[in-house]
């Protein structure tokens, strides 16, 4: 219950921050309220018996290390995918079903790179196969800061490419990691671990990069676009594209104003693509850097266990609590 309200109170606070204000009451208590619950959580959890997340995990690097790459790694990429439908759709005028096949380059790089980054993490260590996938994600979206409505698809394309391939590289080794750090007992702990980082770095990912998007194109929307609607259609078309493409094809609204109502909201909201992805690309690049650097401590860690197993096999007790204790 603490990590639940917790969650749900961040969420709320960061998705109602652009429309309510972040210095609203409700907006600051939503905050205070998931401050509380998620501390609350962990207090719960250290002092539990048998904890449902045993936090001791998290000493060990590799852990650690394995779980922050797929929660920044789902971040940027269900944050990716909530807006990219809307631009696909609502700007570049695509089907939904259109919309669905346009990515599937995405989808194709995944298949094709996954398979490989065992051996890549392997030969070149965990941690830079990690470090170099997020570089490939920090430059798809470098790609599609420089998209608009009149972008070639092949730019598209390319930018999809390039995410699939970080994600290939980078999701596989992360799970590896959070897996080879718990003892075969606790497997379960470690795979629910892995799959509630996806589910929480994917939540917080639409709220932020969307929290981002919703308040660019509320600051892009231009108060002439709005002159002559009525109140209501004028809240919601500010609100967001969908509203405003639909208010837009509105039979009674003259012509020219129905075009330029889209015209303007399409281009707010590329706009506000540009930027959030924008955001999304250093996000992703600066977590590549700390993996990079956080990696290499934890491969020395890794190395010096595995020697102490090699030398003092006795004075050792489980590869996982020598790493923490080494790590701590």
């Amino acid at each position: 219950m603490l990590s639940v309200v917790g969650l749900a109170a961040l969420l709320y606070g960061i998705i109602e921050g652009p429309v309510k204000g972040w210095t609203s009451a409700e907006v600051l208590a939503g905050f205070a309220v998931a401050i509380v619950g998620l501390a609350g959580f962990v207090v719960w959890e250290l002092r539990a018996e048998h904890p449902m997340l045993p936090m001791r995990f998290f000493r060990n690097g590799g852990f650690s290390l394995g779980s922050g790459v797929i929660t920044f790694g789902f971040f940027v990429m269900f944050g990716f995918f909530f807006l990219m439908t809307q631009f696909l759709q609502f700007v570049r005028g695509y089907s939904p079903l259109d919309a669905g096949v346009a990515t599937l380059p995405l989808a194709a790089a995944l298949i094709v790179v996954s398979p490989r980054s065992a051996a890549l993490a392997e030969k070149l260590g965990a941690s830079r196969v990690m470090g170099a996938g997020f570089g490939f994600i920090a430059v798809g979206f470098g790609v599609f800061t420089l998209v608009d409505a009149s972008s070639s698809y092949l730019t598209i394309a390319l930018g999809l490419v390039l995410l699939g391939i970080g994600m290939g590289i980078t999701v596989a080794p992360a799970t590896g990691s959070i897996m080879a750090a718990v003892p075969l007992n606790k497997a379960g702990v470690g795979s629910a671990v892995n799959d509630t980082t996806r589910e929480v770095g994917g939540a917080l990912g639409i709220a932020v990069l969307g929290s981002i998007a919703n308040s660019a194109y509320r600051s892009g929307v231009d108060a002439e676009l709005l002159a002559g609607l009525p109140a209501a259609a004028a809240d919601a078309a500010s609100e967001g594209v969908g509203a405003a493409i639909q208010i837009a094809a509105d039979p009674s609204l003259p012509a020219q104003a129905a075009e330029a109502l889209r015209s303007g909201a399409q281009g707010a909201f590329s706009d506000a693509f540009n930027t959030s992805l924008g955001v999304a690309g250093v996000v992703a690049f600066v977590i590549g850097i700390l993996v990079l650097v956080v990696g290499r401590r934890t491969d020395e860690i890794t190395d010096a266990v595995a020697d102490g197993l090699e030398s003092e096999p006795d004075q050792i007790g489980s590869p996982v609590e020598a790493a923490s204790d080494g790590e701590s």
